[in-house]
């Protein structure tokens, strides 16, 4: 009797130990809410909420080789889920700062800000160990939820409204498509577990494979919804412009993660490219995204558009990846999968804190409030190298980085998705990236030559930066160096385990 509750005990522990990072955040809200009944102070929520995050971190870390664990029937904790979950919080604690220095210049406290930055991590955090359709429709809405507050939270934008109102509206559209495709899949399978077996008279009977793909379209609209791949992406310009620069930042990182790896591990454990019909709608919506993406933004100015565009062409290439899995290379997949989003999490971060840094010393006082500067247009990097080389350097690694040059970690994983494309033999996908690379040239190229130009009269000295911000633009330079020439840093740390 003592033996089976002393092994009852550590099979708790086990569980409890595989989910602590979410279980810490999920904590640090509870408090955070005591926190604000106690105290209301801008400056002490946000240093709170970056001590949680810290915290979840590196419990996290030590998560990144362990072996796959079962947390019930609704999470499955393992390698990949903790790499992508370690994404996500730097993400977070890149945009808590950026928010910090955002929000300083309201009279506001701003707790309910902070609370649902956490609300997103956690709901992150959900997805990516998901295992069951129902702790991913779970997760999906609390991320969800938490990014419409959010986005729309600059009251004194003037897109604020617009932008808010349109990711609502999109967002409910794309939670409603999912949730019917899940009833579908359910109705014929007869079980929400992603290591559910199809039952084989699907593969048989017309009406239900019918059915079964139909569900699997809708689950499929959805999350594509989410990850901006066309023509689900109409909505992504307007709301990364419209958004507060920070929260542009949390929906290009955190939501392209989380989205991205459960989808993965959908494709994976369902088997799903069984069928020629979804493997055909996934190359059309891969094509469709990597051909638009890049056309659409050739003409943008305004660099928050640009990088939507951007964001479009980039989860098209990645659907390659998924199109061409097979059960013989699935650790090559994972491999690849979070090496890109490593890469563009990276660039992305580098991007927007340059970007958060001109919008702040840009902006202009109103009585004794900061009026932030909203749209930030491609003139405004002009003259950057001359004035702030640092800066300049981070952009300049970013943007190479997003357009696949030797050297960087985009041009890595773009040579894995190549190779994956190449032994499945997909050389239509492997002719529409090489063709929307060198269209993103064409847009990539003309930022590094603005950083270059004649100084402008905007003022944006180093001296005048916070010490944390130098030192983050200094490690994502030395971050995106170093990860560039040795990628093997990063390939280390995702660990092959069986799925």
């Amino acid at each position: 009797m003592l033996t089976t509750a002393h092994s009852q005990a550590s099979l708790n522990i086990e569980i409890i130990s595989v989910i602590l990072p979410q279980l810490i955040i999920a904590f640090g809200i509870a408090l955070a809410l005591l926190l604000v009944a106690w105290k209301r102070s801008q400056r002490t929520i946000a240093l709170f909420t970056g001590a949680v995050m810290l915290i979840a971190l590196v419990a996290n870390v030590s998560l990144l080789t362990i072996q796959p664990t079962a947390v019930t029937q609704l999470l499955k904790v393992d390698s990949y889920s903790a790499f992508a979950f370690s994404l996500v919080l730097i993400s977070a604690l890149v945009s808590l700062h950026m928010s910090h220095q955002f929000l300083k210049a309201h009279i506001e406290v701003h707790d309910e800000y902070y609370l649902l930055l956490m609300l997103l991590v956690l709901g992150a955090g959900i997805l990516v160990t998901s295992n069951h359709f129902a702790s991913l429709f779970l997760g999906f809405e609390l991320l969800s939820i938490s990014l419409v507050g959010l986005v729309g939270y600059h009251r004194e934008s003037n897109f604020s409204v617009e932008s808010g109102f349109k990711y609502l509206i999109l967002s409910a559209t794309a939670s409603s498509f999912m949730l019917l495709g899940i009833a579908f899949i359910y109705s014929v399978t007869g079980n929400m577990s992603f290591d559910a077996n199809v039952p084989n008279e699907i593969y048989h009977q017309q009406d239900l494979r019918l059915f079964f793909e139909m569900g699997i379209l809708l689950f499929i609209s959805g999350i594509a919804f989410k990850l901006s791949i066309a023509p689900f992406h109409f909505w992504t310009p307007d709301v990364y412009q419209g958004a507060p620069t920070p929260v542009t930042l949390l929906m290009a990182t955190i939501s392209k993660v989380a989205m991205f790896v459960v989808l993965v591990k959908c494709v994976v454990a369902q088997n799903y490219l069984l069928y020629d019909n979804v493997q055909l709608l996934l190359m059309i919506l891969a094509v469709a995204s990597m051909l638009m993406g890049n056309i659409l933004a050739l003409k943008q100015q305004n660099l928050k558009r640009l990088i939507g565009y951007s964001s479009i062409a980039h989860m098209g290439y990645l659907l390659i990846v998924v199109i061409v899995l097979s059960g013989e290379s699935l650790s090559f997949t994972w491999q690849s999968v979070l090496f890109y989003l490593s890469a563009y999490v990276v660039a992305n971060l580098s991007i927007f804190m340059v970007m958060a840094a001109i919008q702040s010393q840009c902006s202009s006082k109103v009585g004794q409030l900061l009026q932030y500067k909203e749209e930030l247009l491609l003139s405004d990097l002009r003259g950057l190298f001359w004035r702030i080389p640092s800066h300049a350097l981070l952009v300049i690694l970013a943007v190479l980085s997003l357009a696949g040059i030797p050297l960087t970690m985009g041009f890595i994983g773009k040579f894995y998705i190549l190779s994956q494309a190449t032994i499945a033999h997909a050389w239509w996908l492997i002719v529409t990236l090489v063709i929307g690379s060198g269209i993103g040239l064409a847009y990539y190229l003309p930022i590094i030559f603005t950083l270059f130009e004649k100084e402008d009269c905007t003022e944006l000295q180093a001296n005048k930066r916070p010490i944390i911000e130098h030192f983050l633009v200094y490690s994502f330079i030395i971050i995106g160096l170093l990860l560039g020439i040795f990628p093997d840093v990063v390939s280390q740390f995702i660990v092959s385990n069986p799925m």
